[in-house]
């Protein structure tokens, strides 16, 4: 396989919202969605008051996690689900990102990046209480929350490759769960916490494979002639989407149960499909799409395949979206105007709302419905 293909696929303060435009099809598809504390991250909470914005979207709740670069460096920020109430998370002079909300929506875990020295943090949603997890010269990256929030697994450059660790919450008990000499990223872990998934070019080829967290028992889930990468637990656990490329320019989205079993795709239409997302009820599968040129989103019904496109025209999408709790819209974002911002589209209508107006680089954005 051609390395470069494996690499390319590794990897508010608002008086008011702002309202856009989108036409797509009427189908009617919505579903219910998807250590050391010696660190140089400032913890003290900035929430920042603001003007509760008019919007004629009703019953959004829980809060929104993104990075920004407003303050001049990337820092990490939440916000309601109406662009008010801004809190601001970290405030040092780092790179923080890769953010990902605990399951009980408690506290947040993140890279960050200072003197070209990237590390895992923990940091409460209030901003309080940081906990530098990593502490290694190399790139530890990827984090990704245990269903209990006791600990995470991530991927790290340490041993002169990427391989797969696990370590509690407060930064004990690290270990190792894969030692093979290729390249071993992007771990999940499931739902049921008996396994992670991680993608893997081991036997010359990017899979998927499965990995207890004690790292006793592994074996490959996908084994396809072309690369297959992005894997996503269903809510349920008993399934995995994953993105599998047809050729370098072309993926498709594509589910497999958690026991190899009932492999299929449900997409197969040529471009590039971003990375999916579940909806929390797993009924529905949601990413990025490019038809006849045009960007925008996809939501497909994994049971039948019905999919629903969402053209994305006022604005340039970028990176993949993910579902609101209630499943009723996508978040994302999306570049306009110079910047990038986050935004909210509501699946049934294509009405798109702006979420963010700073004149910087607001994105990465996460829902969590706490």
């Amino acid at each position: 396989m051609n390395k470069t293909l494996y690499t390319a696929i590794k990897y508010a303060t608002i008086p008011m919202l702002v309202l856009l435009s989108a036409c797509i099809p009427s189908t009617d598809l919505v579903g219910v969605a998807g250590g050391a504390t010696d660190a140089p991250i400032t913890t003290e909470p900035a929430t920042i008051a603001t003007e509760a914005p008019i919007s004629t979207i009703p019953d959004l709740f829980g809060h929104i996690l993104f990075s920004s670069e407003r303050s001049g460096k990337k820092n990490l920020y939440t916000m309601d689900p109406l662009g008010a109430g801004l809190v601001r998370l970290t405030s040092a002079e780092s790179l923080d990102e890769q953010a990902r909300w605990s399951p009980d929506g408690r506290r947040v875990a993140f890279t960050s990046t200072i003197n070209d020295n990237t590390d895992i943090y923990i940091v409460n949603a209030d901003g309080t209480n940081l906990v530098r997890v990593t502490d290694h010269p190399a790139k530890d990256s990827a984090p990704s929350w245990s269903p209990d929030g006791q600990r995470l697994t991530f991927e790290s450059y340490r041993d002169g490759d990427y391989e797969i660790y696990v370590v509690n919450a407060d930064g004990s008990g690290l270990t190792r769960l894969t030692t093979d000499p290729a390249g071993d990223s992007n771990p999940i872990w499931s739902p049921s916490g008996t396994a992670i998934a991680f993608v893997s070019n081991r036997n010359g080829n990017s899979d998927i494979y499965l990995v207890s967290p004690d790292g006793f028992s592994l074996s490959a889930l996908t084994n396809s002639d072309m690369p297959t990468s992005s894997p996503a637990w269903s809510p349920d656990g008993g399934s995995i989407a994953y993105r599998a490329w047809t050729d370098s320019e072309n993926s498709n989205i594509c589910i497999i149960r958690a026991d190899g079993g009932d492999n299929r795709c449900l997409t197969a239409q040529p471009g590039q499909n971003g990375n999916p997302t579940w909806s929390t009820d797993g009924s529905l599968l949601t990413f990025r799409a490019t038809h006849n040129g045009a960007a925008g989103f996809d939501v497909v019904r994994v049971a039948d395949g019905n999919l629903k496109s969402i053209p994305v025209t006022s604005v340039e999408p970028r990176g993949d979206p993910s579902f609101a709790p209630d499943g009723g819209g996508l978040i994302f974002q999306a570049a306009i105007g110079g910047d990038v911002e986050i935004f909210f589209v509501l699946i049934e209508t294509g009405e798109i709302v702006r979420l963010t107006t700073s004149p910087s680089f607001d994105g990465e954005p996460v829902w969590t419905a706490y």
